[in-house]
């Protein structure tokens, strides 16, 4: 029983292997005009609008009580001042905050002046996933790079570095935008002509390599035939024990 359960396991490996090889093909995108500006911008374009969980600093050089000030903006978008009370911030660039809350602040300051700037940015994310040592979400300050974002994730021994993928979805998370980049020819040979700066919502897959590839499918494979193998396995295991016991042995209960 337990050699039939075994050939039949090389039986489906055998067969599984030669789909398993003709599924490693990997597939490029070539949608390079929709990332790369030329020449290559600093940021990104878009005016960075604030939201919950932003943390922002304040500074005025006249009104003592917001100088120095941080908050953090509150799920409904405002924040809390002292002097002023809640303000409504998200949506607005820092810019745009900073006149509203010197605005408020006029009220008890005539020559009140008001800047604000975002301290921590929390709101927005740029993703990576695949074969990296850090996986997730990472901040979007509009400075990110492709180069830059791997770096931090740090693609692992399994990773396929001549195939990651950077997509941009559109709003309604529709994948529509892709293109293949190769990090060996950005790190061995510096070209960088596909080191693009990200948009918020950016996704950076970094696929595993052929033979890690068909690692995880044998897994994923043999894994249901398992319990049937151990199942066959413990009888043939009791009763290899029970021959090696002393004749006449009693069984302990």
């Amino acid at each position: 029983m337990t050699n039939h359960l075994l050939n039949m396991k090389r039986t489906i490996t055998a067969g599984m292997l030669v789909l398993l090889l003709a599924g490693c093909q990997t597939t490029s995108y070539t949608d390079f005009d929709s990332f790369v500006r030329d020449p290559q911008p600093l940021v990104t374009t878009t005016d960075y609008k604030l939201a919950p969980p932003d943390v922002i600093r304040i500074t005025s050089k006249r009104v003592r009580e917001l100088h120095g000030h941080v908050e953090t903006i509150r799920p409904d978008g405002r924040i809390t001042l002292p002097l002023i009370g809640a303000v409504m911030v998200a949506g607005k660039t820092p810019e745009q905050a900073s006149i509203e809350v010197e605005n408020l602040a006029r009220d008890f300051y005539e020559d009140a002046d008001v800047s604000i700037r975002v301290d921590i940015f929390r709101s927005k994310k740029v993703f990576v996933f695949g074969e990296v040592q850090v996986v997730g979400a990472y901040p979007y300050d509009g400075t990110n790079t492709v180069l830059k974002t791997l770096a931090t994730a740090q693609p692992t021994r399994l990773a396929d570095p001549a195939n990651i993928q950077v997509m941009r979805p559109n709003r309604d998370g529709q994948m529509v935008k892709r293109m293949t980049i190769d990090l060996n020819k950005m790190v061995k040979e510096g070209d960088t002509a596909l080191d693009a700066v990200l948009e918020e919502g950016d996704i950076l897959y970094v696929p595993p390599n052929p033979m890690a590839s068909i690692g995880l499918a044998f897994q994923q494979l043999l894994l249901p035939l398992q319990p049937a193998a151990n199942t066959v396995q413990a009888p043939t295991d009791i009763a290899t024990y029970s021959d090696q016991r002393p004749f006449g042995a009693e069984t302990r209960n």
